[in-house]
């Protein structure tokens, strides 16, 4: 019940921002000195821009101050926008407040859409600011959210509204894991079973399905079938209302393994070509490049973002070592054993999405001394794998499940809804710090953080917003502040 309530607080602050405590603010500014006083924008202000350029950028983060604005040449009040200098972080905000004037300076969309929330989050009741001044940038350039949106499928509208309260936040990223073994949820022209066949099953409890033997894919219109897809254009409305509130969105394609709805759908592209018994693609054919070439190009059409996710996680590579054609494969590239094959084909598609001007980025399974020197690797094991991708040269986001992992209990298990496994509390999530074991020198390479909601026992939305929240709001924090002194009981009371 204490959960609950938790998150029905997280959503009043999160659209209700003037019942906000002006000291409460989330994530914490960089810095703040709270002044006496309060500027009241009810008798009317004056607002000025120092440039077109400020006024084009504080227009698309569309401030209330703007819409609300009573002035006439004798408002005691002053509104006043301004470019911060050329050298400061491009999210980067100064806000100065005192009983006359405010002041916002920013040199970007996104940094005024930054001081915007800021503003919301310190309005009270009566519309009025408390004086102070703020100057504030973030610790990490990447700060992100995974959905997993192929276990069990959430709509267009569900996505919007996490996009929302990211924005709230602060939060930039929002990764998508379009593809798993759950079903294929993003439209490809060119490959229409991955929308007809691949993106419906027979049960639409993961649990059951994955459990009951069968894991049986369906026809779309199956009666029971349970499912569902994106279509491009829907993606393409996704990006710019995504884009309008500061986040990009990475799509995520998995590859060589979690492809059983693929390799059932199309069986050539496995080893064995038949129906229902492989999870990895044939990395020995010349077919799965074909495919997967295809595919990434339908995906950058649709998504602008520089990284692309190709997944490389838990490749079991069952049938790789009988392959005939991985056996050519190995022999024609040097490749010494299975493990090389992956390393093949993840250093192709680093390559190819270089080539298109995009970045590569994957699960820390990707790691390996012949990994395109411009790929990324998202960690989800552990400090070992973060340390082992630096000394190679990548940069990282830092995902480990110890602490970003959100299907893990909340609190005691018989308390909760059936999670994953595991337990993960909001404190828990807290105490995590991206740069412990990481030397000095190495953490220019870090370039964020992410929380990840799986979604095997997640099958609703009203469960997921629960598992996400308040939790993600730690991962807000950690990303936009740093937290390098860790004070959980202010922290709380500031999410409360």
């Amino acid at each position: 019940m204490k959960y609950i309530l938790l998150f029905s607080l997280l959503f009043i602050s999160a659209f209700t921002p003037s019942l906000v405590c002006a000291h409460s603010l989330l994530p914490a500014p960089q810095r703040v000195v709270w002044k006496k006083g309060i500027f009241s924008p009810k008798n009317g202000y004056q607002i000025t821009y120092d440039s077109q350029e400020t006024r084009t950028n504080v227009d698309r983060a569309q401030f209330p101050l703007e819409q609300d604005n009573k002035a006439v040449n004798s408002a005691p009040g002053r509104v006043c926008f301004s470019v911060l200098p050329t050298n400061s972080c491009s999210e980067a905000y100064n806000l100065r407040i005192t009983p006359d004037s405010l002041i916002v300076s920013a040199n970007s969309f996104i940094g005024f859409l930054h001081a915007k929330s800021t503003l919301e989050q310190l309005e009270d009741k009566d519309g009025c600011y408390p004086c102070c001044v703020i100057e504030d940038e973030p610790a990490y350039r990447w700060r992100g959210a995974m959905l997993d949106v192929s276990r069990h499928f959430f709509p267009i509208s569900f996505l919007k509204k996490q996009i929302d309260v990211m924005s709230s936040y602060k939060m930039n990223r929002l990764h998508l894991h379009l593809t798993d073994a759950a079903g294929w949820r993003m439209e490809i022209k060119r490959y229409p079973r991955l929308t007809s066949f691949a993106a419906w099953r027979t049960d639409s409890l993961w649990k059951t399905w994955w459990n009951d033997g069968k894991r049986h894919y369906a026809q779309e219109g199956t009666p029971g079938a349970y499912g569902g897809y994106y279509t491009q254009d829907e993606l393409r409305g996704l990006v710019r209302y995504a884009q309008e509130r500061g986040i990009t969105i990475i799509p995520e394609i998995e590859m060589p393994a979690h492809s059983e709805e693929v390799l059932t759908a199309y069986p050539e592209l496995s080893c064995t070509h038949v129906p229902y018994k492989q999870a990895d693609f044939c990395p020995g054919s010349v077919a799965t490049y074909d495919f997967l070439q295809n595919v990434l190009m339908e995906v950058m059409d649709v998504f602008p973002s520089q990284y692309i996710h190709v997944g490389g996680d838990e490749a079991g590579k069952a049938s790789w070592g009988n392959c005939p054609l991985c056996k050519q494969k190995m022999k024609e590239e040097g490749i010494a054993d299975v493990n090389g094959l992956q390393a093949h084909l993840i250093r192709h598609f680093g390559q190819f999405l270089k080539k298109h001007n995009r970045t590569l980025i994957g699960w820390d399974e990707i790691i390996d001394s012949t990994l395109e020197e411009s790929s990324a690797v998202m960690v989800w094991r552990n400090v070992e794998a973060a340390n082992e991708a630096i000394q190679l040269g990548h940069d990282v986001v830092l995902s480990p499940g110890a602490f970003c992992y959100l299907d893990g209990y909340q609190d005691s298990p018989d308390s909760q809804p059936e999670a994953y496994g595991g337990y993960r509390s909001l404190e828990m999530v807290y105490d995590f710090v991206p740069d412990k074991g990481i030397a000095p020198s190495d953490r220019k390479h870090i370039l964020g953080i992410q929380g990840n909601l799986w979604t095997e026992y997640v099958p609703t939305e009203s469960h997921a917003e629960y598992m996400l929240y308040p939790r993600l709001l730690a991962i807000a924090e950690i990303g936009w502040n740093g937290t390098a002194e860790k004070d959980f009981p202010e922290f709380r009371q500031r999410v409360l």
